[in-house]
């Protein structure tokens, strides 16, 4: 029996998020920014079963500080 492969779609966004952000909490803008990464990634997983694969990149992290 030959397997059909199914098409993939790929979509892709730029999003930025702005978070409050407490400099004495002990957590570095970089460990926040990873948690929310992993946080964005388990939620799109939840969101639809038909989500094979998700890429997240961090390209920057700044604060007005």
């Amino acid at each position: 029996m030959e397997v059909i492969a199914a098409p993939k779609l790929t979509v892709s966004f730029a999003v930025d998020i702005e978070l409050n952000y407490d400099s004495f909490g002990g957590k570095t803008p970089k460990d926040i920014a990873i948690a929310l990464q992993d946080e964005i990634d388990n939620l799109l997983y939840e969101a639809s079963p038909s989500v094979a694969n998700v890429f997240i990149s961090i390209t920057s992290i700044g604060s007005d500080d």
